[in-house]
């Protein structure tokens, strides 16, 4: 299946572009996350000012990667939903974050984009949570990535969202194949949104 945007969408993802640049090489010591999940909500400033509203989940269930999220970038009427999960990681070296990678749908375009989503749970009552994501479509004809590098919810201002890193439960199961993969299997060429 082709993944190549529209050319009014893919103009729009240029447009959106805020921070542009190549993805770091994937980093050896990202592994498949505990069996746990991940639940947030809220809203981010970029560099130039303009807002990012996200609501996320995912982690694994009953063997498999699960999630959804709605990513809006109000300045460019830019929406991205996800489509499917293919990855579910996090750090050993910081235990607080997580990583949900995928194909998602922007605005209603024909064609998916691979994601990588970075949701960070700092302490309750969230003032110091963080969300990034970087999007790569590699068929565009425009700009390759679309980057909101990992920042506080309302820049540390209060409010501004909650992300929380949940316990598993019964139905947190991974099958033993999703342990073995590898971090390219999940997010592709993505590093996290750093």
């Amino acid at each position: 299946m082709a993944h190549k945007l529209s050319l009014s969408v893919a103009g729009s993802l240029a447009a959106l572009a805020f921070t542009i640049g190549a993805p770091m090489s994937a980093q050896a010591h990202w592994v498949p996350a505990p069996c746990d999940f991940v639940t947030g909500g809220g809203f981010v400033w970029k560099d130039n000012g303009n807002m990012v509203n996200f609501g996320a989940h995912g982690g694994c269930k009953n063997g498999k990667f699960w999630g959804n999220f709605n990513v809006i970038d109000h300045e460019n009427n830019f929406q991205m939903k996800a489509e499917k999960i293919t990855g579910y990681l996090y750090d050993p070296e910081f235990p607080e974050g997580r990583d949900i990678c995928g194909w998602a749908r922007i605005n209603n375009a024909d064609n998916l984009v691979m994601f990588r989503m970075r949701l960070n749970d700092n302490g309750e009552p969230g003032k110091k949570d963080e969300f990034g994501i970087i999007i790569d479509n590699w068929h565009t004809a425009g700009e390759r990535f679309y980057k909101v590098s990992v920042r506080k919810l309302n820049a540390g201002d209060g409010g501004g969202g909650n992300i929380v890193v949940h316990k598993g439960n019964p139905s947190n199961t991974l099958s033993e194949g999703l342990f073995s993969l590898r971090e390219f299997e999940m997010c592709g060429d993505l590093d996290r949104p750093d």
